[in-house]
């Protein structure tokens, strides 16, 4: 039994027949590629109900039947990958390809995280302030987004259709892995942590600049150049829980953390920076930014006031 597309999508409109819901039951239940084309085009459907005018599509109104409750049950269970909006219009005559060439953006409000999952089943927790570029499916033999920001990646396993993530200073390589990429090309910041798999780091400037990582290992980018650590970034493990880790930073970069975090400001009033005096420690963002910074009172010396007009935070 085979469902071209002009059936799916007729499907994905509530307009078949109890004969063709009935076949297209059977067709998903005959084996994992039928989902993965059903979830591919409920992915590609849904991404026009949210971002594109209705008029525009000239597609029939859904009525409220017993067809359309259904219609409803069997995409919850079968297409959860597919809750992720996309801005982009597709009419009949556009191809896989022509789809994939329609690259989407995300990006994050400050204070904010979430987690978006891409066609292919890969999951990617974006911290506060991150932008990532993505194709609404991955069409040939590379899976590729772009990233300026933070954020967390549990690519799932594709021997055949490696994963890259690029960035303004390296591209990351993987088939199959959890790993941590923060780049921010305004303050040339760049790190990956890999948690666990094989990654490969290769320099945008220099394609001999190449590094394989293994797991809790680290690369950042230092004074323009590459380091290798043989320990995860310090913040990799927390951030994606919810916490900052207040350990192994400094506190310049930790303000910076939490202007990130909370969607403040805040501005050093000393020419001397205060240390952080502990071995071990994190802050909950949830808690709020006067609870974070009556923490790090206790481990670090300084005092600070909240201008309420404009919600800068004045560290002296």
């Amino acid at each position: 039994m085979t469902i071209d597309d002009t059936t799916l999508m007729k499907y994905m409109q509530g307009l078949c027949s109890e004969k063709e819901i009935d076949e297209i039951s059977r067709w998903l239940e005959q084996s994992e590629e039928n989902r993965k084309a059903f979830r591919d085009a409920h992915f590609i459907y849904e991404s026009i109900l949210m971002s594109t005018d209705p008029e525009k599509l000239r597609m029939p109104a859904r009525s409220r039947t017993r067809k359309t409750r259904r219609w409803r049950y069997l995409v919850a269970t079968v297409s959860a990958a597919a809750a992720i909006s996309a801005a982009v219009l597709i009419t009949g005559h556009y191809s896989r390809k022509n789809i994939s060439e329609r690259l989407l953006t995300i990006e994050v409000p400050a204070g904010k995280m979430m987690t978006l999952t891409l066609s292919d089943g890969t999951s990617i927790d974006l911290n506060s302030g991150a932008k990532l570029v993505y194709p609404p499916v991955f069409y040939g033999k590379e899976r590729k987004v772009g990233l300026d920001g933070e954020a967390m990646f549990h690519v799932n396993h594709d021997l055949e259709h490696p994963f890259t993530v690029e960035t303004f200073a390296a591209n990351v390589k993987v088939l199959g892995t959890e790993f941590n990429v923060h780049a921010e090309k305004e303050c040339n910041i760049f790190s990956t942590s890999l948690v666990s798999g094989i990654v490969q780091v290769s320099s945008t400037s220099n394609v001999e600049d190449s590094y394989i990582l293994s797991p809790d290992q680290t690369v950042k980018l230092v004074n323009g150049s590459f380091v290798v650590e043989d320990r995860l970034d310090s913040q990799t493990l927390y951030w994606t829980e919810g916490l900052i880790n207040i350990s192994g930073i400094t506190f310049d970069a930790l303000m910076e953390r939490l202007e990130n975090a909370f969607d403040v400001h805040i501005v050093i009033h000393r020419h001397d920076i205060p240390e952080i005096n502990c071995t071990s420690g994190e802050i909950r963002i949830s808690d709020g930014i006067d609870n974070a910074l009556r923490v790090l009172q206790h481990v670090a010396e300084f005092d600070y006031e909240k201008d309420l007009s404009s919600g800068t935070i004045h560290i002296r």
